[in-house]
């Protein structure tokens, strides 16, 4: 076989390879392209405003966004009755059937304190929930 039926497909591989190294470095000058830091498409993102601009709908923008996180002023006032609750419509999602909801009561700190028991009363896990963020954690 002819040297140029391997050597001109080489050849424009070569091209192709260096034009797409080329557009790319060129398109990072770009805010758009930026995957990350101030100015970027995430930054965009987040804002709402990428590609074509979409209002300030964003995911941490607009009124889309949660009202925890909009101004930071909130409180769930949860009561344990409703962290019981919740704690079961978790479980209930989960579809294991062995688990159920144990004691949930409030210590002293006004944290809630919820148990995860066994259907024979077993205790599996202890949480502390906190009543104005429904942060959850483990109590270990």
């Amino acid at each position: 076989m002819k040297r140029t039926h391997f050597l001109i497909p080489a050849l424009g591989v070569t091209a192709l390879i260096g034009a797409t190294t080329i557009a790319l470095a060129a398109d990072s000058d770009k805010d758009d392209y930026c995957p990350r830091g101030k100015g970027g498409y995430q930054d965009k993102m987040m804002r709402g405003e990428h590609r074509g601009g979409m209002g300030g709908l964003g995911i941490m923008g607009g009124k889309h966004m949660g009202r925890f996180m909009k101004d930071g002023n909130y409180d769930l006032q949860l009561t344990p009755e409703r962290v019981k609750e919740i704690m079961e419509g978790r479980i209930a999602w989960s579809g294991n059937e062995n688990l159920k909801v144990g004691d949930v009561s409030t210590d002293k700190e006004g944290q809630i304190i919820a148990k995860i028991v066994t259907k024979d009363n077993s205790l599996v896990e202890t949480f502390k929930v906190d009543p104005k963020t429904g942060a959850r954690a483990p109590l270990r």
